[in-house]
């Protein structure tokens, strides 16, 4: 097996525990929305802290693809953790998959397909200069800060999904620390990675991510707050291939409209089947019964 299918293989691997761990931890925020818990009420739930144990798996998977692939390459195929979460959200809920959701997850597969296969995303600089990660890491930074103090200011039915762009940026930046430390793991061992500073950078963005989506998960929008971190990690990460690892796709002039368009496209079917899939169930009148 080459390098390259290797690592789509290992990033499909992540696609699929990313889906079931974001199911996971849904639950809980879920049963908030419908009068269950406090705000700190996931904290004892069983069904977070398994769909965390499950999501760091899917991290580990995604760290030993970005040893063998590019960033926008593992990146791209993370976004199908969206078409997993779609049969698996459906079985945890108890409801059936629609024909409408069942398109729009084909039309989501065949985007990733031809931006990997018709693109062909290529390698870039295994180790850029420091001034350039601390350049990326300040504009990052401040976007994040500039999303979060604005989500504070709007109204609530806003927050969650100013908060889901704000954690899909930082989920973005996680992904670029892990290909950091993947390569220079591959580069030294575990003493190049200690003593350099892409580990140290992924722990803290990895922190700033998982609480920021969190928060959107506690914002009382749950269908909101997933579609716009869903849809805003693969498109910074791969603003953040290009800029920071030089990477790109092997193609140019008219081909490349095409892989924008496609881009376009993913996008809406990411936000559609998002704003399906996590959308909390509608309880039913035996259930308002019973409360």
């Amino acid at each position: 097996m080459t390098e390259s299918w290797l690592a789509v293989v290992l990033a499909l691997a992540s696609a699929l525990s990313q889906a079931f761990g974001t199911v996971l931890r849904h639950r809980p925020a879920e049963r908030r929305d419908l009068g269950h818990g406090g705000r700190f009420g996931v904290l004892t739930s069983t069904y977070w802290w398994t769909g965390m144990g499950i999501s760091a798996a899917g991290f580990a998977f995604q760290g030993a693809a970005l040893a063998f692939g590019s960033l926008i390459l593992v990146q791209t195929l993370t976004v199908l953790s969206l078409t997993f979460a779609l049969p698996l959200g459906a079985w945890f809920t108890g409801r059936r998959v629609t024909k409408t959701e069942l398109f729009w997850g084909h039309v989501l597969a065949g985007c990733v397909a031809i931006l990997v296969v018709h693109g062909r995303p290529t390698g870039g600089e295994m180790h850029p200069p420091w001034h350039e990660w601390v350049i990326a890491c300040g504009v990052g930074a401040v976007a994040i800060g500039a999303v979060v103090r604005v989500a504070y200011y709007r109204v609530r039915g806003d927050r969650a999904l100013l908060l889901g762009v704000a954690g899909g940026t930082a989920f973005a930046y996680v992904a670029l620390f892990i290909k950091g430390v993947a390569d220079r793991f591959a580069l030294g061992g575990v003493a190049e990675v200690v003593t350099t500073g892409e580990l140290y950078g992924l722990v803290g963005s990895a922190v700033v991510a998982l609480t920021l989506q969190q928060m959107s998960f506690s914002a009382g929008a749950v269908h909101q707050a997933v579609p716009a971190s869903t849809v805003t990690t693969p498109v910074v990460a791969l603003l953040l291939g290009f800029a920071v690892l030089d990477e790109r796709f092997a193609v140019d002039g008219a081909q490349l409209l095409i892989l924008a368009l496609t881009v376009v496209v993913m996008a809406v079917a990411t936000v559609l089947l998002s704003r399906k899939e996590v959308g909390p169930k509608r309880p039913s009148r035996s259930d308002e019964a019973a409360r």
